[in-house]
């Protein structure tokens, strides 16, 4: 599991931590320890042809959120050699599924370039706002 660990990090490390404060290491440690204790809070790994295909969390908090709301579907990303296959959409709805379980009536994301998917799957925009990674846009979608 250690190797899948690695890779889930270094994914996760290039696409939303890579040139700043937050260290490769940090994020490999965080990581494996949220999967090995999951319940509430979930990640979950698609996997294509036995190789990492991409990623997505279901978690309370933010990591430095700009709104008091909860929860949250966080750090979607899919390796691009396998985007465009529908694996975003399938992420997504097994979050959507996971917090439904759960009772949750809503949940919440940020996006700097993604608004666009996430309103074809029926998110909302609820505000746009600037912070120090540029433009981002707070969206909801009730379930």
């Amino acid at each position: 599991m250690a190797a899948e660990i690695a890779a889930l990090a270094k994914l996760r490390y290039d696409t939303f931590f890579a040139g700043g404060e937050r260290t490769l290491e940090q994020d490999r440690d965080e990581i494996g320890n949220f999967i090995r204790n999951q319940g509430y809070e979930i990640a979950l790994v698609a996997e294509q042809d036995g190789r990492l295909a991409g990623t997505c969390l279901f978690v309370r908090e933010e990591i430095d959120p700009q709104h008091d709301v909860s929860p949250w579907l966080a750090g979607l990303v899919v390796v691009p050699e396998f985007r465009g296959r529908g694996i975003a959409t399938l992420l997504v709805g097994a979050i959507e599924v996971h917090a439904r379980s759960l009772g949750c009536e809503r949940l919440h994301l940020y996006t700097y370039g993604a608004e666009g998917l996430y309103a074809s799957l029926g998110w909302q925009a609820i505000e746009r706002f600037r912070d120090d990674h540029g433009l981002c846009v707070l969206m909801a979608k009730d379930l």
